[in-house]
């Protein structure tokens, strides 16, 4: 085996421009596709792939028009129902109805209630903007006094108004949302109303804006970083070049393979390029380091690249493994797009190391070689130092420093106690975003946005021939009842106050008469009459009827208490004949949030029984793998005391982090033990000998690539999201955190167990 390689690594470098060649070719072929690329931001993609729960809903949007589709365009001004002002807001509804994709724009301006007397009850407010102040007065009566309008229109306290944007069903996807929203954010500033913008197209909309701008920003300040780094590294454009150019091929590659697998950029995988520019770049770190300090030492170029692909390769292919099975054990969560995100990154880590290993020995064969007075930062200055120093701690206090690991794994289990598993939909935006301002300023002022449904469906083989039926709405208005009285429900929207806001008008305006029809004749009438306004409510057969309600952005914890409660009443009043279910998309998002937690928590666990397996085949050691895997749960206690110290809620991004940052952490680790084993291997090396050659010879590679995964991940603190911002610093902690482990806590450790290796002195 040995010898094969051997002879592999002597074929790669007498033929350099074969080699290139052939990753020019690779390169081509996967670039090809990048055209095709695609990217689909739908939330949608989120929800667990198996879950009734789901496909249940999914059946249901089908059904019914206009769920999830409309835009609330919330204004403040000095007084909704001023002349001056609703000339205004009728001018701005004209135009916003002309924009095309948009099926309606509802406002106070064009709003038809019932009202009794005439042949057809349903009247529009407004016929033209009276001048009259009694006339305005008595229109703003006639809506104030409407409960279909109230907190949904108009606030309750009449000073916030809205108009409501339903957008067409064909348009209800980001190009065309984002297009629509232009247009409304054109037409709206030309009004001087403090505007506010809420809704689920406009949540949607924002966050696929703020995750693209979010790749932009990331990529030009991690390249500028990784430039910086490099050069103060290697003070050399080859030691820039060549680890830039293998970051960039596999970005092209994995993009590539992506795309040809007709896998999407979606909400989560955006971050593949930025997340494979700052893991991709380690390899190359490390091998460049290797071969600048053997080149100095041998002084001949292709006798230092052998001796470099030689030791080195092997640790690199193992570190490579490691962050893979990290990110690759993202793949046992049941979310399709989860799934994608860790198989194709872990692959563009298995790219950036295949790369490496071809492309840098390759392109240094056939380069000039590195004038020798720029290799001696190397072997001084700062880092030098500062490894020297360390040493010298490790010699005098090994014990203390073990002490000291342990304690901090003791005080991260307490801190792991009380980490929060439940986190609000709209705390993933960061303080003073506007998108947020504006949904607490629509919680505040006029209720509540977000969307939850309450399905009612007539059993097939029961007493009701349909929704028609006066028992059948007369529950479902006594449930519409019991769901406005909980504090986080908004607005309630059913089929039941329509027919009580008819039946009172056909009685001219009797409000003994604000009640469901008494006979099902009446109430099949009624339907008929005025069956546009009921149709985005009932399904075409009669056989569904769906209450909206509208509920505050909630955590995850009082969502489950919510639906659990309403559920419990639903049972303890629902007729026999009636299934009724909840769901809607809060719901679901918060649902499949403590799902992505808790299957995330479980891929952590995977890695780690994986990775921990991996260190007992390659170390032939139950002990040395042990030896392994304890720095390493050092950083992972740090980072789950940061969590329930902090009160960080365990969102699926920081619950992803354990795996990913557990599997990179390790690198250093296995790169530490692979020099110290062929330190040990020289005749006549003691275990301090041992260690101390290994802190020199490897310690420089380790300090500069955390330096570059802690920057990198550091950028991403200036992301929108605070998902993102936590994932970046809590991996920067965790990295961080780990080099300081394997540069103490481990060196400390081995000198005190002092693992057996057969025919090393003591």
């Amino acid at each position: 085996m040995l010898k094969a390689t051997q002879k592999l690594i002597h074929k790669l470098l007498d033929h350099p421009k074969y080699t290139l060649s052939f990753l020019a070719m690779i390169t081509l072929i996967l670039g090809s596709y990048l055209p095709g690329l695609k990217m689909d931001f739908t939330i949608e993609q989120l929800f667990s792939q198996d879950d009734p729960v789901i496909d249940r809903f999914m059946t249901f949007r089908e059904e019914f028009a206009g769920v999830d589709n409309v835009i609330f365009l919330i204004y403040e001004s000095d007084d909704p129902f001023s002349h001056n002002n609703l000339i205004k807001n009728k001018a701005l509804t004209e135009r916003l109805e002309e924009i095309e994709g948009v099926e309606s724009a509802t406002s106070l301006t064009n709003i038809e209630l019932f009202t009794e007397g005439g042949d057809y009850l349903l009247q529009p407010v407004y016929d033209e903007i009276p001048i009259s102040t009694d006339s305005l007065l008595s229109a703003k009566n006639r809506i104030m006094s409407s409960e279909l309008v109230k907190n949904y229109i108009i606030s309750e306290d009449g000073k916030v108004a809205a108009i409501l944007v339903e957008v067409d069903r064909d348009y209800n996807e980001h190009k065309g949302r984002e297009r629509i929203l232009k247009e409304i954010d054109q037409n709206q500033s030309g009004v001087d109303w403090e505007w506010h913008q809420a809704g689920l197209p406009v949540i949607r909309t924002r966050y696929v804006q703020y995750m693209i701008a979010d790749n932009i920003k990331f990529l030009c300040p991690v390249l500028f970083m990784l430039i910086i780094l490099l050069f103060f590294l290697f003070r050399s454009w080859i030691g820039l070049l060549l680890p830039l150019t293998v970051v960039g091929l596999t970005i092209i590659w994995t993009i590539g393979i992506m795309t040809a697998f007709g896998v999407t950029v979606n909400i989560i995988s955006y971050m593949i390029p930025t997340l494979l520019m700052i893991i991709g770049i380690s390899d190359s770190v490390h091998f460049l380091v290797k071969y600048f300090h053997t080149l100095k030492a041998v002084g001949h170029r292709r006798e230092a690249l052998f001796q470099t692909v030689k030791k080195i390769g092997t640790a690199i292919l193992l570190t490579s493994l490691t962050t893979a099975i990290g990110f690759g054990a993202l793949s046992f969560v049941n979310i399709e797009i989860v799934k994608e995100f860790g198989i194709f990154t872990a692959i563009g880590v298995l790219f950036a190391f295949i790369i490496t290993v071809l492309f840098i020995p390759s392109m240094l064969m056939i380069l000039e070689r590195t004038p020798e007075s720029k290799l001696d930062a190397y072997s001084k200055g700062f880092r030098m130092r500062i490894i020297n120093k360390i040493i010298l701690f490790v010699r005098a206090y090994p014990k203390r420093i073990i002490y000291v690991g342990l304690l901090i794994c003791v005080i991260g289990i307490f801190g792991a106690v009380q980490m929060n598993p439940h986190s609000k939909l709209l705390e993933d935006l960061r303080p003073g975003n506007q998108l947020l301002d504006d949904m607490h300023f629509s919680e505040e002022r006029m209720g509540a946005v977000l969307p939850v449904e309450v399905i009612i469906q007539i059993d097939e083989v029961g007493p009701y021939e349909d929704i028609q039926d006066v028992e059948v709405l007369t529950f479902m208005d006594e449930l519409s009842q019991y769901l406005s009285t909980i504090p986080e429900v908004g607005k309630v929207i059913s089929v039941s106050d329509y027919m009580k806001e008819i039946h009172r008008a056909m009685n001219d305006g009797d409000p003994s008469f604000y009640k469901i029809p008494e006979s099902r004749n009446m109430i099949s009438q009624y339907m008929l009459l005025y069956e546009s306004e009921f149709e985005s409510l009932m399904n075409v057969d009669y056989t569904k009827l769906r209450i909206a309600v509208q509920i505050k952005d909630i955590d995850s914890r009082r969502s489950a208490e919510m639906e659990k409660e309403i559920n419990e009443f639903i049972l303890s009043v629902v007729p026999n004949g009636l299934t009724v279910e909840v769901t809607g998309t809060a719901f679901l998002a918060l649902r499949t949030n403590n799902y992505l937690v808790y299957n995330l928590a479980g891929s952590f666990l995977i890695a780690f029984g994986v990775i921990t397996l991996l260190m007992v085949f390659l170390f032939r050691s139950v002990k040395m793998a042990l030896i392994s895997i304890l720095p390493n749960i050092i950083p992972m206690m740090i980072m789950a005391a940061v969590l329930g110290f902090f009160q960080i809620p365990l969102r699926p991004s920081t619950a992803m982090t354990f795996a990913i940052a557990f599997g990179i952490a390790v690198d250093d680790t296995l790169h530490y033990l692979t020099r110290y084993r062929m330190e040990l291997s020289e005749a006549d090396c003691h275990y301090r000998q041992a260690n101390d050659a290994t802190l020199m010879s490897t310690g420089i590679a380790m300090m500069s690539t955390t330096a570059i995964l802690v920057s990198g991940f550091l950028v991403l603190l200036v992301s929108e999201f605070t998902p993102t911002i936590q994932f970046g610093a809590l991996s920067a902690i965790t990295i961080l955190s780990a080099l300081v482990g394997d540069l103490t806590f481990l060196p400390a450790l081995l000198s005190q167990v002092k693992p057996r290796i057969k025919g090393i002195k003591d």
